[in-house]
């Protein structure tokens, strides 16, 4: 080889050179692991565990079958948040490197608040890395690899947004809100208990070809007492029913004074594996906030018509908060079944 083809090689090194050095936002000569965040396969995925340095908080999420899964070993997952964090890590892409101005500040923000996301394919830790702040443009995320050299700005492809509020840490967040979510054709009983109105109390029995509603232990007779297209209406209501969220304003004395008061009423429904969902349904005071502080006539109301408190499956340590407009449709009497 002579001299000038071997210059002319080291001058193309060199250019070549060169240009990935100007070109470092858009190229990286670091391992394709240090910026490989996506996962082409979520289906793979079985665990995600995510804590925050700061805090310390974390959550595990924990998949059980392809619909459902567990937060913290205890709790229902909301399968829709769920679908929401796979869907990121299935399409999340480096952006480009952070630059060498910024890289100080970024890596002492991870350092500091970021969040440690392991992610488990088919029961083996696959990833570990840590989500941080927004870039100023909010146009992207800090991301960084777990032992790479630097970390990277990530974004999804045709999202304008940022993607660390995907990664929180607060279990309740990432629980299902749904109480009942039984279809018509699975409800075996139904028990509607009025506390200090026992003749608006009934049991529906769906065991048989049409449902039969009972008042007092006695059966009430469809299509001469109750009207049956209601009664069948009524066990179409039980599939999607969702509480609101947690009261955030209430102590944990609070809420154990409030399970001690007498409930409204208490709902229990048996499907047909004998499986029991149970509510008890709290009245809920009149506060600053509440939207609506008086009837049509002027008075004070004592108790909110909008909103209730609720204890699920007889847990009295926490409360949730159910509205009218949803539950108002289950919360009938016998005499709502009747034939006009």
């Amino acid at each position: 080889m002579n001299k000038k083809i071997i210059f002319l090689f080291l001058a193309l090194v060199l250019i070549v050179g060169v240009y990935f050095l100007l070109n470092r936002d858009t190229v990286s000569t670091l391992s394709v692991d240090e910026r490989n965040f996506q996962f082409d396969n979520t289906d793979k995925i079985d665990k995600i565990f995510i804590k925050n340095k700061f805090t310390k908080e974390f959550v595990t999420l924990s998949k059980k079958d392809s619909r459902e899964w567990v937060v913290n070993d205890k709790y229902v997952g909301n399968i829709y948040q769920i679908d929401i964090l796979l869907e990121t890590l299935k399409k999340v892409r480096v952006k480009k490197p952070v630059s060498d101005k910024q890289m100080e500040q970024v890596i002492k923000n991870l350092a500091l608040n970021g969040n440690k996301v392991e992610i488990y394919e088919n029961g083996k830790l696959s990833k570990v890395f840590y989500v941080g702040n927004n870039t100023l443009d909010e146009m992207g995320t800090y991301y960084y690899m777990d032992k790479a050299k630097e970390p990277f700005i990530c974004h999804i492809p045709g999202f304008n947004g940022f993607l660390n509020t995907r990664f929180y840490t607060n279990q309740n967040a990432w629980r299902s809100k749904n109480i009942f979510s039984t279809k018509e054709d699975q409800i075996k009983y139904i028990d509607v208990n009025w506390t200090n109105s026992p003749q608006k109390s009934f049991h529906i029995d769906n065991t048989d070809k049409n449902p039969i509603i009972s008042s007092n232990n006695k059966a009430l007779q469809n299509n001469k007492i109750i009207n049956l297209n209601k009664l069948k209406s009524y066990l179409k209501l039980w599939e999607n029913l969702s509480f609101e969220g947690f009261p955030i304003n209430l102590s944990s004395h609070q809420i154990d004074s409030i399970s001690k008061t007498s409930a409204l009423l208490e709902i229990k429904l048996t499907n047909k594996k004998d499986q029991v969902t149970s509510i008890k349904i709290h009245n809920k005071g009149i506060f600053p906030d509440t939207n609506i502080q008086a009837d049509k006539e002027g008075n004070p109301l004592k108790y909110d018509i909008e909103n209730f408190y609720a204890f699920i499956n007889n847990n009295n340590k926490e409360v949730v908060q159910i509205q009218d407009y949803i539950f108002g449709k289950v919360m009938k009497t016998t005499d709502d079944f009747k034939l006009r």
